[in-house]
């Protein structure tokens, strides 16, 4: 199969060559970045590096679009043109918006619009540890889930429609970004990260360490995750309540009701067997540092 990915630098971009290159594929690459695009690729080869997106493209089967995602439209403009009859057109943005029916209505039917979001970062070792999000026109799997488990037969593939993506990452993402970005903000205020990390206990060191890794990723993606969907502000807005209202039992000195929110949570989060086995490890790997 002849495999085309746009923005092939990049994180995800580097990885997608990679996946296919291991998988036996031809891949031609292309990134207006052009340093770190020759001799991607391990045991499946080298790919081929292309001067634009649209010579990347010419006669493939499958085109994988990596670019930031206030790019995706653009690029694809690019290279519509230049697609052939048949050809999956894969676009991985973190939030879908508007961007999916613009994307429809330039390609029209000869080509298939293909919209995953990778649940997992570029540094991913194992295959088995893929986790997909699929953006499916019709309830329950549909063609769109069967194709993206045809090209990643190993992933776990996660249908949902674009509505129900957003909304869902407006919470897993934006939320987790914002707070992160905010804990930092706050913590940089009082304390280096060494000061910090003289004094901290497990827990503190477990939240400094995400909030590093979230500022760890790139500004741009980090903006448009917030900026970009639409659920945001809802989300947003809901943590400025929550917090609001656990800092006034704190100041009125409601013991019982801190008591009673608190015991709600925990009950809430018991469930989740998984919790418990990692944060086990997490805590056996802090106090190591610590």
């Amino acid at each position: 199969m002849k495999v085309a990915v746009l923005g092939a630098s990049g994180g995800m971009g580097s990885f997608f060559v990679r996946y296919f290159l291991e998988r036996g594929d031809s891949v031609r690459v292309s990134d207006i970045k052009r340093r770190g695009m020759k001799g991607v690729g391990s045991s499946g080869g080298n790919a081929t590096a292309c001067e634009t997106n649209a010579d990347a493209v010419k006669d493939c089967d499958v085109v994988v679009v990596a670019v930031p995602m206030d790019s995706t439209l653009k690029v694809a403009r690019e290279v519509s043109g230049r697609l052939k009859p048949g050809t999956i057109l894969v676009e991985i943005s973190s939030v879908k918006g508007e961007t999916l029916q613009a994307l429809k209505k330039l390609i029209g039917k000869r080509v298939s619009l293909l919209s995953i979001h990778p649940l997992f970062g570029p540094a991913l070792s194992s295959m088995k540890g893929m986790k997909i999000a699929v953006i499916t026109s019709k309830q329950g799997r549909g063609p769109e889930a069967a194709a993206a488990l045809k090209l990643f037969p190993k992933a776990r593939i996660i249908p949902m429609s674009r509505k129900e993506h957003d909304r869902t990452m407006a919470v897993v993402l934006s939320l987790t970004h914002l707070l992160n970005v905010v804990y930092a903000g706050t913590v940089a205020q009082f304390l280096s990260p060494e000061e910090f990390m003289k004094v901290s206990t497990p827990n503190s060191s477990m939240q400094l360490t995400l909030a590093e890794a979230v500022l760890a990723q790139d500004a741009r993606l980090s903006y448009s995750i917030q900026a970009a969907n639409s659920y945001s502000g809802k989300v947003a807005r809901a943590a400025q309540r929550e917090l609001k209202r656990v800092m006034a039992m704190i100041k009125d000195s409601e013991w019982r009701g801190f008591e009673k929110h608190f015991s709600t949570l925990s009950k809430t989060y018991k469930s989740d067997k998984r919790a418990s086995a990692v944060i086990r490890e997490i805590y056996s790997a802090a106090e190591k540092v610590v």
